[in-house]
Parts: C-alpha cells; structure tokens; sequence
C-alpha cells in the first residue's frame, strides 16, 4: 500500500519532468531548424531598400492580386464541386458509403506535382498553362478537405432539429437557413481557411499548369532566390505572404465563426437513403468517382504510349537510367524523414499530453510549420547552413530534415488523441508493481501506441515522397527526389521525357498510396484497441 501511495504520488512530478525534457527537445529542433534560418534571412538578408523596391514594384501587388483571386475562386469551385457528395455522405447511410468516401479522400493524399501531372496527362492541349487547369486541380486535390472536415459536422447533427422545424412548417430553404448553416458554419470556415491556404500558397500545380505566365507568390519566391539571385526581395516576399495568409485566414474565421455546438455526443447513427433519392445519390456517386479517378487512369494511360504507340520503354528507363537515382534518392530520404519525424513526434506529444500551458504552447509551436510555406522553409534552411563545417547544402540528408519540417505537425495530430486514450489504471497498476515513469513509459504508453506510431510513420513518409516545395530548392543533381525529377521531366520537350514523367508520377501514386493504405490500417487498428 505503501509503494502504490508512493509512487502514485510522484507520477505527476515524473510526469511534468519528462514533459520539460520533450518540450525543451522540440523546442531546440524547431529553433535551429525554423527560428534560426527565419531569423538569418530576415535580418541578414532583407534591408529597407529590399522592402522599398519589392512593396513599391507592380508586380508584386499583381502576384498578390492573382495569388488571392485564383484562391479564393478554387475554394468556391471546389465547394461547387464536392457539396452533393458531402451532403450525401455526412447525411445518409447507403452501400458503399464508405468506399466513396475513401475514393473522395484519395486526391488529398495525392502529391500536388502528381496531381498536375495528371491534369496535363487527362485536359487537351488547348487547356495546358491555363487559369481553367489551375482552378480545376485545385478543386480536386481540395474535395477531401471539404468531404472530412464538413461532411464529420454533419454527421454529428442532430436529425430531430430538423424534423421539428418541418413539423412546425418551415420549409427545407428555412430549415437550412435557421439550423443547418448555423451548425456547420465552423466546419465551413475550417475547410475554407486550410482550402485558401493550400490555394494560395500553391507551387507545384502553379508551376506545372500555370506556365511561365503564371505565378503565385510562392512561386515567385523561387525564382528570385534561385533564378536571379535576389535573396532579399524573395525574403520579403516570403515575409508579405505570411503576414497576409495570416490576416485572410484571421477575417474568415471571424466572419464564419459559431458558437453553436449542439451535436451528438454518442456515434452517430445516419437514416438509410431514401428510396425517392437512390437515382440522384448514383448520379453523385458516379460523378465523383469519375471526376477523382479519370485524371490518374489517363496517368498512367499517357505513360505507355510513346510516339503514339503503346510501348513500355518509359517504365524501362526509371530502372535502367539515371532516372533510378531518383527513385533512391526519394526512398531514401523518405526513410530518414520518417525515422526523424516519428522520433521528433513522439518528443513532442510528451511535452502536449504531459504538460497543461507549457503542452499547448509546445502544441501551438509545432503547428508553425504549417503557417510557413515549405519554399520559404527551403530557402532559410540553405541560406543558414552554408559556411563551415555545417555547410550541408549538398548533403542529401538535407532534404530529409526539411521534410521533417513540414510533415511532423501532421503526425502530432495523429499521436496526440492515441496517447490520451490509454488509461490511467495501467499506468497505476504498473506503479504497484514498482515500474518508474520511464519504465511505464516504454511499456505501457508506447506498447499501446503502436498502430499510432505506425501511421504517424506511413504518413511522414507519404508527405516525404510527395513534397515538392522546399526539395526543389535543397535537391541536387545525382540526388534529385521524384517530384522534383517529375517536373524537370515536364519542363523537357519530346515523346519519351514526357511518358517518363507520366511512368515516374504513376509510380509515386502507387507507392504513396500503399504508405497511407497503412496509415488507414494502423489507426483503424489503434481504435479497436481503444475500444471506440
């Protein structure tokens, strides 16, 4: 009784020192390898006549311009778009149901320079490098954001709101005006605020589809930092994007906020699909599987036909070329991120869960990332480690800690709710028979975590593979990731180098679609083992 006391009694204690041990471990990742190079190119490349000659130019407040209008339109297409299905989906039980569900998920999970491929591979030529194809890709790579975030609203939704109101005679317009839109008004904003984000700070569908007429603000910064050398205007772009996806993204969850929750607590039991309705659902179901699966067939489709014949000579070449090096190199770094950004994930949910304000600032901390795009994040990663003995601008490992930049906050959110489920009689059960915290550590939390662990790594991997942004700036030649190798291939002129590209974006899609397979499998694994 004694040692259960006792050790009970110093579970908070060791606790909160695990949790400062986490915290100051993310803390230190995230300030070398984000804060430093922020602050290097900021105060050391950016000078005030920097700011006066990029603020005062036309073209920047065009790029702005374009940058806003083309985000802002691809998020009202792609609610144009994904809004029957959603409503089917977050409504109505039916067979199928989660296999469509899946299938709308798919294009998310895509990377974004394989989805412009695909675009180029399935639209007419008469449609490449054009406004119409941006938009377009944008409403597919984004349908899966609208599906999740506000198809899981309305799920939750309680059904007899609604039959109340028709009873009391409010007809289905009233009933979406005073209840519904009310309810998922939140969810709305959710999905608006991560579609305009993506939208805006788009690089590799801009860049793949948009031509050399087009740029966003993200690709511009590119080409002044690594096509005309301008360092500091870059930085100042980098600076103007940020400070305005905050405020955009500030004002539309201001406008669009709610306050009303009233949902479901229990799991949500959705009524079977009217028989009256069963003719429009097919309709829906059709056109979305269509609409998501067309642009990969025609994917690979256009990468078995060269000279306009069908041949397999582009496979051949990712194997027997200089193109292998890049599927290595992709393999490899991916690898590294995975093993990196696990480790860094687990450090940081310690610090989340076992920490109250200094776990949501540790929390609030790893979300940063996010905010800075991943070609902003490559350009002070070179700009800070190129002198001396951390001078790793050509080491290929380089790129592995940029991915893990970018792709562990994602995997925070997946580790965070799996470590809270274990229950705490375990952890008392194990301090009665006399484990410490970091023994109870290893095998209780961690035991029980494995299928979270498992998709947390899938899924970093599955970024990895299909980031572009800050690989394009980090890859060298000899080591150059698939993305990157993809859109060298684009920019290329002939039959053979562009049904290479179409094989090696095909090849990415199996291979990232077999990483979140299991991801899907682990955490659907885990909440079994949590009993939910």
């Amino acid at each position: 009784m004694n040692l259960s006391t006792r050790n009970t009694t110093t579970d908070p204690i060791v606790r909160h020192a695990i949790g400062r041990w986490a915290a100051g471990a993310v803390v230190l990742w995230v300030t070398v390898f984000l804060g430093l190079p922020i602050t290097v190119i900021t105060a050391g490349n950016v000078a005030m006549d920097d700011v006066t000659r990029v603020l005062t130019q036309q073209s920047t407040w065009r790029l702005v311009w374009f940058s806003t209008w083309q985000a802002v339109l691809s998020v009202l297409v792609t609610f144009v778009i994904s809004g029957p299905v959603t409503w089917l989906i977050g409504r109505h039980q039916f067979h199928g149901r989660r296999v469509l569900r899946a299938i709308s998920t798919v294009s998310f999970l895509l990377p974004s320079v394989v989805v412009a491929t695909a675009f180029l591979a399935v639209l007419p030529r008469s449609l490449h490098y054009t406004v119409f194809a941006v938009i377009v890709a944008h409403a597919y790579f984004n349908i899966a954001v609208v599906v999740r975030v506000v198809g899981a609203r309305l799920e939750l939704l309680e059904p007899q709101l609604a039959g109340v109101a028709r009873t009391l005679g409010a007809s289905p317009i009233v009933v979406m005006r005073t209840i519904t839109w009310p309810l998922v008004r939140g969810a709305v904003s959710s999905a608006a605020s991560v579609m305009f984000l993506y939208c805006f700070t788009s690089f590799a569908v801009v860049r793949v589809l948009g031509g050399p007429r087009r740029s966003t603000l993200e690709s511009d910064i590119a080409l002044r930092a690594f096509g005309i050398g301008d360092v500091g205007g870059a930085t100042v772009l980098a600076l103007v994007q940020l400070a305005y996806i905050c405020v955009v993204v500030g004002i539309i969850r201001l406008l669009m906020r709610s306050d009303i929750a009233y949902v479901r607590a229990a799991p949500p039991v959705l009524p079977a699909l009217p028989h009256q309705c069963r003719s429009i659902a097919s309709v829906i179901g059709s056109v979305t599987v269509v609409f998501v699966v067309t642009p990969l067939v025609a994917l690979f489709w256009r990468s078995l036909h060269v000279r306009d014949r069908m041949s397999l000579e582009a496979w051949r070449s990712l194997f027997d070329t200089a193109l292998a090096e890049s599927l290595r190199a992709s393999a490899r770094t991916a690898l590294v991120a995975g093993v990196l950004g696990t480790l860094l994930c687990c450090i940081a949910t310690l610090a989340v869960v076992h920490l109250r304000r200094g776990g949501r600032a540790i929390d609030a901390l790893t979300l940063l990332t996010l905010a800075m795009s991943p070609v902003t994040v490559g350009l002070g990663l070179i700009v800070t480690f190129d002198s001396g003995w951390f001078d790793w601008r050509d080491r290929w490992w380089f790129v592995a800690i940029a991915h893990t930049l970018v792709a562990f906050p994602l995997a925070v959110r997946v580790l965070v709710p799996a470590w809270r489920t274990t229950p705490v009689g375990l952890h008392h059960a194990a301090a009665v028979l006399g484990a410490n915290g970091w023994r109870r550590l290893v095998d209780v939390d961690l035991r029980r975590m494995r299928p979270a662990l498992v998709a947390a790594l899938g899924l970093i991997i599955a970024v990895s593979l299909g980031e572009f942004g800050a690989a394009s700036m980090l890859s060298r030649d000899g080591a150059e990731t698939m993305p990157v190798a993809i859109n060298r291939l684009l920019s290329r002129t002939g039959d053979v180098v562009r049904a290479q590209a179409f094989a090696m974006a095909s090849l990415l899609v199996v291979v990232c679609t077999a990483a979140l397979i299991v991801v899907e499998s682990a955490m659907k694994r885990g909440d079994h083992a949590a009993g939910r």
